[in-house]
C-alpha cells in the first residue's frame, strides 16, 4: 500500500504524548493501548469511530481520565493535524493484521512506532518500530522505547517503501507482466497423478 505525502507532512518535533487511531474494537487492542501509556505514564489520545459500543463502554470508557482521552472520530486535515502533532503511535492489532495503513500514515508525520506484533507490522515498520506481545506491561516497555526513535527516521522509510507513486508504479508493472504473460507460451507443470477412491456409485 502507499499514501500520498502530501496528505500527512512531516512534523519535526512531537508533543510527548502517544496516539492511537483506528476502529474501537476488541481485534483492535483500543484497551491494551490504554493500558500500557497508563503503565508507561505517557499521555495518551485514541481517535477512531467506536464501532462495538459495548466494548468501549465497559472497556474503554472506565480508562478515560485525564491522561488517556477519547479523541472522537476524526478525519481528513483535523485527523492529520490530531497525529502529527503527537510522539508516538500505539499500534496495537490483537489479530494478523494484514498491513496497518494506520502505521504509515502515522509514521509519513514522523511518529514511531510502539506495536503489538502480529501480522505485518514488523514488514512495514521495520527500526522505526519496538515490539512487544499482547502484554499492557511489554507494551509499555516498547512504548518509553519507541518514543525515543528519531521521527526524521520514520518519515524516511514511508517515502523509501510507501509512496502512492510507488504502489501505482508497482501495481503497473504487474498488469504489464500479466498481460504479456497472456501471450507467452508457458510449460504446464508436471502435476501429479490424483484419482479420486471409488465408491459405490463410481458404476452408475
Amino acid at each position: 500500500n502507499g499514501i500520498d505525502l502530501a496528505d500527512w507532512p512531516f512534523r519535526p518535533k512531537g508533543d510527548g504524548t502517544a496516539v492511537w487511531m483506528g476502529r474501537i474494537t476488541p481485534t483492535k487492542g483500543t484497551r491494551l493501548a490504554a493500558q500500557a501509556a497508563k503503565i508507561a505514564g505517557i499521555p495518551l489520545r485514541i481517535y477512531g469511530t467506536i464501532e462495538d459500543q459495548s466494548y468501549f463502554d465497559t472497556e474503554i470508557a472506565p480508562l478515560l481520565g485525564e491522561r488517556v482521552q477519547y479523541g472522537g472520530h476524526l478525519q481528513g486535515a483535523d485527523l492529520t493535524e490530531a497525529i502529527g502533532r503527537a510522539s508516538v503511535l500505539l499500534f496495537t492489532p490483537l489479530w494478523d493484521e494484514p498491513f496497518g495503513l494506520a502505521a504509515i500514515e502515522a509514521m509519513a508525520c514522523g511518529l514511531p512506532i510502539a506495536a503489538v506484533e502480529n501480522g505485518a507490522i514488523r514488514e512495514v515498520a521495520g527500526n522505526v518500530a519496538r515490539y512487544a506481545g499482547a502484554d499492557a506491561g511489554e507494551l509499555a516497555k516498547a512504548l518509553k522505547g519507541a518514543i525515543g526513535i528519531p521521527r526524521r527516521a520514520a518519515r524516511k522509510r514511508v517515502e523509501r517503501l510507501f509512496t502512492l507513486e510507488r504502489m501505482l508504479d508497482e501495481y503497473e508493472g504487474l498488469y504489464g507482466h500479466a498481460i504479456h504473460s497472456v501471450y507467452s507460451a508457458f510449460e504446464v507443470p508436471p502435476f501429479a497423478v490424483f484419482e479420486l477412491p471409488l465408491t459405490e456409485y463410481a458404476s452408475l
